[in-house]
């Protein structure tokens, strides 16, 4: 599974908690709905991922990275 951050548009804020459910069912984990923002966090599998562009409300669909730091006391590359 991938990490994604969903976008709700604008006209869906309100309803935010059923585009949640959507997500849902069309397989995401939803981890978390921060319905100020309009933002929905979570996973899916990385073959699920285009189908959650096609919910509506859903503005956008992104991957997150992840950045791995080493430690302080590690040596430069």
């Amino acid at each position: 599974m991938i990490g994604i951050t969903v976008t709700v548009d604008a006209d869906h804020l309100d309803n935010i908690e059923a585009v949640g459910a959507a997500l849902r069912q069309r397989g995401m984990r939803v981890d978390q709905i921060l319905g100020t923002i309009g933002i929905i966090s979570g996973a899916v599998g990385d073959e699920d991922r285009t189908v959650l562009e096609s919910v509506p409300g859903v503005q956008s669909v992104e991957t997150e990275n992840t950045i791995r730091i080493p430690p302080p006391d590690a040596d430069p590359q």
